[in-house]
């Protein structure tokens, strides 16, 4: 217990023959004289006579301390609340003080000082550390003694000249600081892994294509090379002494061996035609005329056989002419026997604009909004065959609309928008926005025979807009459009269940978050709702039919107006 700080003594209880002496010893101190009626008079150092006692007019003489003093203290029994009144501060303090008003002193009746300068700066450490987060006491202890620059005069007569205060969170609190830097920097790391996973896996990427045109390039070189080649046996003779020359004595004795064996098998056909022919005759098989007609050559070339001696060539003229083959191509449209040309239908695209709350209120969602983001971007990137129904864009809305990815159809080299937060919240630029951006991206779409859905828009919002008179108005205006977009509308945090039915194209497609789900678990849910809605939209461009469907994941439930 820290010891008593006594302000008031009696002097005339000091006795006459050691007041001098007592004197010396108190040069600080201030001489307050009490009258009989009460008035006090400061500075009245003479002995009072002793009539004066006797008689009642003496009154009172008090020595008031009005010396420098400095103590050291800690705030122990005092809890420090933070701004989330979860955690506590711990504070220690150098405090000095003197009196300045003895009368005041005297009249008050204070005899220690500490109660007095140590509840004031209690109370002044305890109201500004209030307004402080547990992991901010840097900037608590900052406020503090900011506020005990100057001195400060306390009505009770004592001026507080010196106040150093010295703040931190307490043990638990510093256990939960440890806790959280550490999840915020294993969220850090957790990013550039992913960062680098994408990098990596956008290099492999490119490095696999390089080797693709690479040998695409050679497959063509080497089809033009053969496509020009010999497929005889001299031709590929040739094509063999190119690439090893060395060879040229194997490769001529190759060329002799096949001729000769050639010739054999010539002659060998010959011999058995000749034997065959004489056969035939002997046996009267065939007629004059059928023997010329045999070797006159309309049978056409090819037969190794020849002539007897004596039997004149003749034309058959009524030998069947080879009739050229059919050739099946691609034929001019048009043309005499062309097929009928196939026209195919020009592809449908989906415009979707993703419009997220990015106002000061929503500053506790941004980094779940933008994590949302990178999900919904790797989803598409990983799926190209829906991606290409689809096109994409990011708007942050506040005070104004601010365009984060123009309409795009996503992939790996798709650059993920990065959102912060500032501003109020303002649903009419919101919508003029959208109005001055869908006639240029719809019409766009449509450039080159293209067909454009009706655009989808997810307008996310967390507060209450700030121009509750003018968004409806502005609201009324995108709805007329001949490019009036289907909207879902889903409210997270404070955002106000009505508001979002009202944005909403229909009821169906309006959701709030349920009650008592922590940011974290909505912005989660907020992730899944797009990427189901989106991948969906790209299975019906593929099917032809692209409908929107949502369904709401755990976390988000209809909006109601009750």
């Amino acid at each position: 217990m820290t010891a008593p700080l006594p302000l008031i003594s009696s002097v005339d209880r000091v006795p006459r023959e050691r007041y001098r002496e007592w004197w010396d010893e108190h040069r600080n101190v201030a001489i307050v004289h009490r009258a009989p009626d009460g008035t006090l008079t400061v500075g009245t150092s003479a002995t009072p006579s002793f009539w004066e006692k006797v008689l009642g007019k003496a009154g009172v003489r008090l020595a008031v301390d009005v010396s420098d003093h400095r103590r050291q203290a800690a705030v122990t029994r005092t809890p420090l609340p933070c701004s989330d009144q979860a955690h506590r501060f711990t504070a220690r303090f150098d405090v000095g003080f003197r009196v300045h008003d003895p009368a005041n002193v005297v009249s008050r009746n204070i005899p220690d000082a500490l109660p007095v300068v140590y509840g004031h700066v209690v109370h002044q450490i305890r109201t500004i550390a209030r307004a402080f987060p547990i992991d901010e006491a840097d900037r608590a202890e900052e406020a503090v003694n900011r506020a005990f620059q100057n001195e400060v005069r306390l009505p009770e007569g004592i001026t507080i000249y010196l106040c150093q205060i010295h703040i931190e969170p307490d043990e638990a609190a510093t256990e939960y600081i440890k806790a959280l830097r550490a999840a915020q920097r294993n969220r850090t790391l957790g990013q550039h892994r992913h960062d680098s996973a994408v990098a990596g896996a956008r290099s492999e990427q490119a490095i696999e294509d390089i080797k693709l045109d690479g040998e695409l390039a050679r497959d063509q070189r080497r089809g033009t090379a053969l496509a020009g080649m010999s497929w005889d046996i001299e031709g590929l003779i040739r094509q063999h002494l190119i690439k090893h020359p060395e060879d040229t004595d194997r490769a001529m004795q190759l060329r002799i061996e096949w001729e000769t064996g050639q010739a054999a098998r010539w002659e060998l056909g010959v011999e058995r035609n000749e034997q065959m022919f004489k056969f035939l005759v002997d046996k009267d098989f065939f007629r004059p005329a059928d023997v010329a007609a045999l070797y006159g050559g309309g049978g056409g070339g090819g037969s190794p056989w020849t002539a007897p001696p004596g039997l004149p060539p003749t034309a058959d003229a009524t030998a069947p002419v080879p009739t050229a083959p059919v050739l099946w191509g691609n034929l001019t449209p048009g043309g005499a026997g062309s097929a009928p040309s196939i026209q195919a239908k020009p592809a449908v695209v989906v415009p979707v604009y993703v419009l997220l709350d990015v106002s000061q209120a929503a500053a506790h969602f941004i980094a779940g909004f933008n994590d949302a983001l990178r999900s919904l971007h790797t989803a598409l990137a990983q799926s190209p065959d829906l991606a290409t129904g689809l096109r994409l864009s990011v708007v942050g809305i506040a005070e104004r609309p601010d365009m984060r990815l123009p309409l795009t159809q996503v992939g790996w080299g798709t650059d993920v928008p990065h959102l912060s937060a500032g501003g109020g919240l303002k649903l009419a630029a919101a919508f003029d926005g959208l109005l001055d951006l869908l006639p240029g991206d719809v019409d766009g779409l449509k450039k080159g025979g293209g067909r454009a859905h009706r655009p989808v828009v997810f307008l996310v919002t967390v507060a209450p807009p700030q121009d509750g008179v003018a968004w409806p108005q502005a609201q009324q205006r995108l709805a007329e459009h001949r490019y009036a977009p289907k909207i879902v509308a889903c409210g997270l945090g404070e955002s106000d269940p009505r508001t979002v039915l009202r944005c909403a194209s229909s009821s169906e497609l309006a959701c709030v978050a349920a009650p008592g789900t922590g940011v974290p678990e909505q912005t989660v849910a907020l992730s899944a709702l797009l990427q189901n809605t989106v991948l969906h939209l790209g299975r019906g461009v593929l099917a032809g039919h692209p409908d929107l469907v949502t369904e709401y994941p755990q976390g988000l439930g209809p909006a109601t107006a009750s």
